[in-house]
């Protein structure tokens, strides 16, 4: 082979790797330029994945939210109804606390009355005391600290106290016309006086309203006998007094 030939040769091969070097490069770059996209297009695949995740974790807990919520309203919607029954039958009693008010004061007012006409008619027996317990009751009655239940209880504790003493039977000091003297009480229907020096006794004749004085020595000696036993001095015994037998003695 000839000198020039070898070298057409050599040039045609040298030419030949250019080119084909070149065609490579440019596929190489086709192929890394593909690879780029291809890479972005799977970041924004990546990236709109997260952010449906995102929105669906967001749609969820607004979701449940939502309807705990709802569930929260509908409670608060029945409790509100309950206190607006209860408001209005916190104002009916109120309303009916305010008539009973109304009419259980005068209905106090006659009780009182009732008891000074009770003492005013009785025996005259403890006369200071239960006087004194009627006036601070009436006293009572205008007074604003104390509540009206407290008022009504107060009364019918007089009330009591006096009904207990007709059952019951007792012995205390007292004065007749600034004179002092031991009293006896029967029950409510009978009461006796003896002077301290045992010389003068008496029983009260409601009747006359008037104090008799007794004479009979057996009826003073009973009323003795009676003072003893009130303060359990002696054991109870029959007694006859003027005013419980069919005629003094």
């Amino acid at each position: 082979m000839s000198k020039s030939y070898k070298t057409i040769l050599f040039s045609l091969l040298f030419m030949t790797s250019t080119l084909f070097a070149n065609q490579i490069d440019k596929s190489l770059n086709v192929i890394e330029n593909t690879n780029t996209k291809l890479k972005n297009y799977q970041n924004k695949i990546d990236n709109s994945e997260a952010q449906r995740e995102e929105l669906l974790s967001k749609y969820k807990y607004t979701n449940a939210d939502l309807k705990s919520t709802r569930i929260y309203n509908n409670q608060l919607s029945k409790i509100l109804q309950s206190q607006k029954n209860e408001l209005k039958n916190i104002e009916q009693q109120i309303i009916d606390i305010e008539e009973t008010q109304k009419n259980i004061f005068p209905l106090m007012l006659r009780m009182v009355t009732s008891l000074e006409k009770l003492v005013e008619m009785d025996t005259p027996f403890l006369l200071e005391e239960r006087t004194d317990r009627i006036k601070r009751i009436r006293a009572s009655l205008d007074k604003s600290d104390i509540k009206t239940a407290e008022k009504y209880r107060i009364i019918l504790e007089a009330f009591k106290i006096e009904y207990d003493y007709a059952n019951s039977i007792e012995t205390y000091q007292d004065k007749i016309d600034g004179k002092t003297y031991e009293f006896l009480r029967l029950g409510r229907t009978a009461l006796y006086y003896q002077s301290l020096d045992l010389q003068n006794y008496g029983y009260w004749n409601n009747d006359t309203k008037s104090w008799v004085e007794v004479d009979s020595s057996n009826a003073k000696s009973n009323i003795r006998k009676g003072i003893k036993i009130a303060k359990k001095h002696q054991n109870v015994d029959f007694l006859n007094l003027p005013f419980l037998t069919s005629k003094d003695n």
